[in-house]
């Protein structure tokens, strides 16, 4: 009997290391995403003038969300952390996986988007604001696209 429960617990592990691996991914992917919002927060509040302009906070967010756009996020996209294979903890599509060529391009997009604010966000509140479109485009098609409701 002794034998049969270690073999179990044996037999376990790797599977509550791939448990583990996934739920590990779904939080790092909601945590980078989360701080991605935060630095568009930053843009947000400035353009609808709920803060003041401050082109010092506006450079240090877009800069910040230059560092983010450029991790790698490999690791965050694992297969097998989609909604329906984690319902209430993931909120990926997952036709992410199967459309990983268009998300890509998104992620492209959103790059160059990025690249572009921090060319001006110290530059002045209309050019940040015009800039914070670009990013914004990207945020909706990925999310529209590959982000289930959250309930």
């Amino acid at each position: 009997m002794r034998k049969f429960i270690i073999a179990a617990i044996a037999l376990s592990l790797p599977t509550l290391a791939i448990a583990d691996a996934a739920t590990d991914a779904v939080k790092a992917r909601q945590d980078h995403m989360k701080s991605y919002g935060k630095q568009m927060g930053t843009f947000a509040a400035m353009a609808k003038g709920e803060v003041d302009y401050d082109a010092a906070a506006a450079q240090a967010a877009a800069d910040e969300l230059g560092k983010l756009v450029m991790v790698d996020q490999s690791a965050f996209w694992l297969p097998g952390t989609s909604t329906e294979d984690m319902p209430g903890v993931s909120y990926a599509k997952p036709a992410f996986w199967s459309e990983m060529d268009k998300a890509g391009a998104i992620g492209k997009e959103m790059v160059a988007a990025v690249a572009a604010m921090q060319e001006v966000a110290g530059s002045g509140k209309g050019e940040m604001a015009q800039a914070l479109g670009g990013i914004g485009k990207n945020c909706q098609a990925c999310h529209k696209a590959y982000q289930a409701k959250k309930d």
